[in-house]
């Protein structure tokens, strides 16, 4: 998304922030004389690690190791020059390729780390840190703090950035894409100080040293960021494999998927929640992998016993996927997707609140999507027709703040009136 397309609150946003950096480096500029070309190569090395970043799991931020040598020039150079180093960082291979596209984003991203690098930098001074030398015993204590200062500010810059333009809870973002980030910053501070500790007795040379454990770190990233997208695509192959067997339901468990998304946006839940929501709606149907073709294709009405057999493929789902340990306990709402308010569903018949609340959207999404495809038996309806059909269906087979959510997500599209 280009700047022109962000939204207003997104681009009054991000100027701020590339003011309040401006601010900030005009008031604190360094004693570049003193610093030379020490300084110079850990710039170079903090642009070099800042290049081997890894992109988060949602959203269009990025994660690196680089704090480890914005620590190391905060103890080494002090506050000012840890901020006018991050301004280099701007040459990121990655997002020059887009620069058309994506060039605001750099440059808030740039901005925002020179105010994070810059303050904890002062934070770290004010609570009595040294810069040019360190001591374990007097100078681990503030710069624990600074760490954690940065960590605060560079996570409330990004979140809320991606919050504006993603239309999602600020806390969401944080559980989906940095909550598992406070723990490396506090594990990256040993390298910090490892990389200031040893250029002070070995010099640029000693630094080379720390390489190696950095590109471990950096691997590390990569290898979570990996196998979460490799796991999303094998479950997207496996919906995909299961609505092969019917013919009329091509695509059907990935519409089910964004709908039930769309569902929970609008109903405020934590994007963990909705994040499970999507894999769990992706395999709601994983169930009628044991249903023999002919029956699911079957163009005349079922008999009394396939249709049992059909109706049996909620509980199979259910006992395949609970095995799953990322969304195990989300087991019934695959078992529950079509339970019914009343109590008419099946497999269990049970009714209200015994339902499951990713259950409740499910069906409404599996419901909604069903209605509006085509079918051998029937046309399919209007988006507004299916959402009255809906409407008429509420507290006896659907619920009604699940349903009254769907409406008003789809008239936020304008797809209905």
């Amino acid at each position: 998304m280009s700047y022109k397309q962000e939204p207003l609150i997104v681009k009054i946003y991000v100027l701020a922030v590339v003011a309040a950096a401006l601010l900030f480096l005009y008031f604190n500029i360094p004693d570049w004389d003193k610093l030379g070309l020490p300084f110079l190569y850990i710039v170079f090395l903090h642009v070099v690690h800042e290049n081997m970043s890894v992109p988060l799991p949602k959203g269009d931020g990025y994660v690196s190791v680089s704090f480890a040598t914005s620590l190391a020039m905060i103890i080494l150079f002090g506050p000012a020059a840890a901020a006018w180093a991050s301004l280099p960082t701007f040459f990121n291979l990655k997002s020059l390729k887009k620069i058309e596209e994506k060039g605001h984003r750099l440059v808030f991203s740039v901005a925002q780390a020179a105010l994070s690098s810059g303050v904890a930098g002062h934070v770290y001074q004010c609570l009595g840190g040294s810069v040019g030398h360190f001591s374990l015993t007097t100078d681990i204590a503030p710069l624990i703090v600074s760490t954690v200062i940065y960590f605060l500010l560079n996570s409330f810059f990004v979140i809320a950035a991606i919050s504006m333009s993603q239309k999602m809870s600020f806390i969401g973002v944080w559980l989906i894409n940095f909550r598992w980030g406070a723990p490396n910053y506090l594990a990256t501070l040993p390298l910090g100080i490892l990389i200031a500790v040893i250029y002070i007795n070995m010099g640029i040379a000693g630094v080379l040293l720390l390489m190696i454990p950095l590109m471990v770190a950096r691997h590390t990233f990569l290898l979570y960021a990996d196998m979460r997208n490799q796991y999303l695509g094998t479950i997207k192959a496996l919906a995909k494999a299961i609505d092969a067997k019917d013919a009329y339901t091509h695509g059907h468990s990935e519409r089910v998927a964004e709908f039930a998304v769309l569902i929970g946006k609008e109903m405020k839940l934590t994007e963990d929640f909705i994040d499970k929501l999507q894999y769990v709606a992706l395999m709601h149907d994983i169930g009628k992998i044991g249903i023999p073709d002919e029956v699911l294709n079957k163009p005349s009405r079922l008999s009394d016993s396939e249709y049992e057999l059909v109706k049996d493929h909620p509980a199979v789902g259910a006992e395949i996927i609970k095995s799953i340990k990322f969304f195990g306990d989300q087991a019934n709402a695959v078992r529950h997707h079509h339970e019914r308010m009343d109590g008419c569903g099946y497999p269990d018949g049970i009714q209200g609140s015994e339902i499951s609340l990713g259950a409740r959207i499910v069906s409404v999404a599996d419901a909604f999507d069903a209605m509006t495809t085509k079918r051998v038996y029937r046309d399919p309806m209007s988006v507004q027709q299916a959402v009255d059909e809906l409407k008429l269906c509420c507290n006896t087979q659907f619920c009604s703040d699940v349903v009254n959510a769907f409406e008003r997500a789809l008239r936020r599209k304008g797809e209905i009136k």
